[in-house]
């Protein structure tokens, strides 16, 4: 089953996505800042992370900085974020983020986004 790490402290947005993203039949981890996703990376080797930027304790920069230095730096991070500077933007990817999605988004366009990167994690492993 392919899982989803969702890093975000706003419960009622990661539950939101967390619903979402179970309905069409994702395993999801939660984690509310970056030093606790960085357990659940451990953990559960999820296909593809999820992050929130502006959080407490770890932010998402802070976490890619770890993530991106880690074992398990093969696994593709999303930031999905109410920054929408374009600096913020390239600062992500400079960072290691392989997508960035500014907030308010559309589910659609987070599943899509999501999707492709499983589909480039599964393709190399082939």
């Amino acid at each position: 089953m392919k899982k989803v790490l969702i890093i975000d402290d706003e419960v009622k947005l990661r539950e939101d996505i967390v619903e979402l993203f179970s309905f069409i039949g994702y395993e999801i981890i939660e984690a509310q800042d970056g030093l606790e996703s960085l357990e659940k990376v451990k953990l559960h080797h999820p296909n593809v992370i999820i992050c929130d930027v502006m959080m407490p304790v770890l932010d998402g920069y802070g976490f890619l900085k770890k993530h991106t230095t880690s074992e398990y730096s093969h696994i593709p991070v999303v930031l999905l974020t109410a920054k929408t500077e374009e600096l913020d933007e390239k600062t992500g990817i400079l960072l290691g983020a392989k997508g960035y999605i500014k907030k308010p988004f559309s589910f659609r366009d987070l599943k899509q986004i999501v999707e492709h990167k499983v589909r480039q994690a599964y393709e190399k492993i082939k």
